[in-house]
């Protein structure tokens, strides 16, 4: 049975956020008088990722927010990994209409290749926040799905250098003007129903996206770019295809194949990252 996620601890973080901050007017305009201010919309969100273990495809970051405005969710929502695909279809439309805001980031497999996994998936963490700021959603605090906060910068300049911080142009990387307030909590998206409809709102996105790339034959509307051995048996005859991701080592994957499909993905139109958002009203 589905472990169903309440509200609680979204409610109470909601309610410290309102205590912690007090809305931005245009009066506050000293450093120290708006060190602790936010912009009017006071709220938090959830945030969790899909796609890491993927051999092909984008990693995508989904975000929700709520403000206290939201009524109760959809009846079943939990881990998007408890619901089987025709159940995340069937509840993604309601479920997109409960939060105030929700935002689903990418980042590519030429990204992944290129920044590597966990800056790849800040960055495509900072596009769904760009994305809710543009939208007037810039969330206090977030509850983010595990036990890594790969959201908060570091603290010294030593720490950055590992620090898995993207190095792609700034106007694309860099984060909100303001980060977040982070709390990780393990299991999230079975704990917290704001982090569990981040899940399932990035596993349709995502999966969408993948049944909607051109297909030479490796299946992506099935095996949404994980690697299934219909996929890999797909590789093994057809070679690797850009949308691979290619400093990844696969078992029976020659390094010639790779070769080829790097020389491949040169010769292509660069990768664009999605994203995907929407809000009421």
């Amino acid at each position: 049975m589905a472990t169903v996620p309440t509200r609680d601890l979204e409610l109470s973080l909601l309610e410290r956020a309102r205590a912690l901050f007090k809305p931005l007017t245009a009066n506050s305009n000293s450093t120290q008088e708006t060190e602790n201010l936010a912009p009017t919309r006071i709220c938090i969100a959830g945030i969790d990722e899909v796609g890491r273990g993927a051999i092909a495809g984008p990693l995508a970051v989904g975000i929700a927010v709520i403000d206290g405005g939201e009524g109760e969710p959809p009846a079943g929502l939990t881990d998007s990994k408890q619901l089987t695909a025709k159940r995340r279809e069937a509840m993604f439309e309601e479920l997109a209409a409960w939060p105030a805001a929700w935002a689903v980031g990418t980042a590519t497999a030429t990204e992944i290749d290129k920044e590597g996994l966990t800056p790849a998936l800040r960055l495509a963490t900072f596009r769904a926040l760009d994305a809710l700021a543009k939208s007037g959603y810039n969330p206090q605090i977030v509850l983010l799905d595990g036990s890594f906060d790969y959201l908060t910068p570091p603290s010294d300049l030593f720490s950055a250098t590992d620090s898995g911080f993207p190095s792609l142009p700034i106007a694309d990387s860099c984060p909100p003007r303001t980060s977040p307030k982070v709390t990780t909590l393990v299991k999230g998206d079975a704990k917290s129903v704001v982090i569990a409809a981040a899940s399932v709102l990035a596993k349709v996105s995502r999966d969408r996206l993948m049944s909607d790339l051109a297909d030479p034959g490796y299946g992506w509307a099935k095996n949404k770019g994980y690697a299934s051995a219909q996929h890999m048996a797909a590789i093994s005859q057809l070679g690797l295809d850009s949308y691979h991701r290619l400093s990844w080592t696969l078992q029976g994957v020659s390094s010639a194949t790779v070769a080829q499909a790097w020389n491949n993905r040169r010769e292509r139109p660069a990768q664009s990252p999605q994203v995907f958002s929407t809000q009421k009203g």
